[in-house]
């Protein structure tokens, strides 16, 4: 399904009966990524994932920034006339989820943060900005192989080569130009003042993630008021394709 917004469309999918949840995906991924977390929460709730604007099969048009993915999930919110949801955003997800906390809280009454983002070190926003010139000049070929040695977990990479290939095809499938901007994008994340997050908060993240790891989830737990960590073992910065069942079962335990 897709939504116009004027400048760009947006795809999503929607399914599911019962209070509302919404899954933002991480930098490089798209919906589909949610699969498996899907099929889990659907069986209870009315779920929502969306290709995040420069994603996926949603347009390109416009600046990636945290700001306009907001915007854009606020606008799908109101168009689907959803009452308060459950946001759960995935690494870059998990900061345009955090923002649309703090900035529409009367829209979210429940926050997941899958890998979630606290802040990066200056190495580290450098790390994304050399990301972004390289595949400008090189394309995303160039560094999708160590990319992908250090998004999974160890027994990901040894006993599920199709989960592999998968994700390699899904950052593929990036346009090169939406994916530099969206890595500039992380560098110049808007100030959250985290003490204003109001919602009961879930802190998810995979015992291998060393993109955000779990010192990172502690952090946003001294940070967000409401909030508890849970650790999902096997699994690395995507998890979402690694452990769904795991996921999905840990967001139903924490909204039931």
């Amino acid at each position: 399904m897709f939504i116009d917004l004027g400048d760009t469309r947006l795809h999503y999918v929607s399914t599911g009966e019962g209070p509302p949840v919404v899954l933002l995906h991480g930098l490089g991924g798209s919906l589909h990524a949610w699969h498996g977390v899907i099929e889990v929460l659907a069986l209870h709730h009315h779920v929502v994932a969306v290709d995040l604007r420069g994603h996926g099969r949603s347009g390109t048009a416009g600046k990636a920034s945290i700001g306009s993915w907001v915007k854009d999930v606020e606008a799908l919110l109101n168009a689907l006339e959803l009452p308060p949801v459950t946001l759960v955003g995935h690494s870059v997800g998990s900061l345009v989820a955090q923002h649309a906390a703090v900035k529409r809280p009367e829209m979210v009454d429940h926050l997941v943060l899958m890998g979630g983002i606290s802040w990066f070190e200056p190495t580290a926003k450098e790390a994304y900005r050399q990301r972004a010139k390289t595949v400008e000049t090189e394309g995303l070929d160039a560094i999708v192989d160590d990319w992908l040695a250090g998004a999974l977990a160890p027994r990901t990479q040894a006993k599920l080569p199709q989960v592999v290939g998968l994700l390699r095809d899904l950052f593929l499938r990036n346009d090169p130009q939406s994916y530099a901007e969206a890595c500039r994008a992380v560098t110049e994340p808007p100030t959250i003042d985290r003490e204003r997050i109001g919602q009961p908060t879930l802190l998810l993240v995979g015992d291998h993630d060393r993109s955000t790891p779990i010192a990172m989830a502690e952090e946003l737990h001294g940070e967000i008021p409401v909030s508890r960590v849970q650790v999902i073992p096997t699994a690395g910065h995507w998890a979402p394709l690694e452990q769904p069942d795991e996921i999905g079962s840990a967001i139903l335990q924490f909204l039931t």
